[in-house]
């Protein structure tokens, strides 16, 4: 039996991954934990950083997160100078 491979677009992986997210500030009552908001970021700037994600998606996104003093996914993004 052959698998059928369907192919999303930015616009459902980004719906699909705010969805997700949103999911979690449902489940934290709109508190996300600072480590579950550093791996969120984290993710996101791994699908940017692979292309799977183009930089509007990522930061409408990230908007939806709070915000993250010293954010270390940002800094593996940009690296290190």
């Amino acid at each position: 039996m052959s698998e059928r491979v369907i192919a999303m677009s930015q616009d459902d992986i980004a719906d699909e991954l705010g969805f997700r997210i949103q999911g979690d500030l449902e489940h934290f009552h709109r508190a996300l934990p600072e480590r579950t908001a550093i791996a969120w970021r984290a993710y996101l700037a791994a699908v940017l950083e692979w292309g799977v994600l183009d930089v509007s998606h990522y930061d409408r996104l990230v908007a939806l997160l709070p915000a993250v003093t010293d954010d270390p996914a940002v800094a593996i993004l940009k690296g290190r100078d």
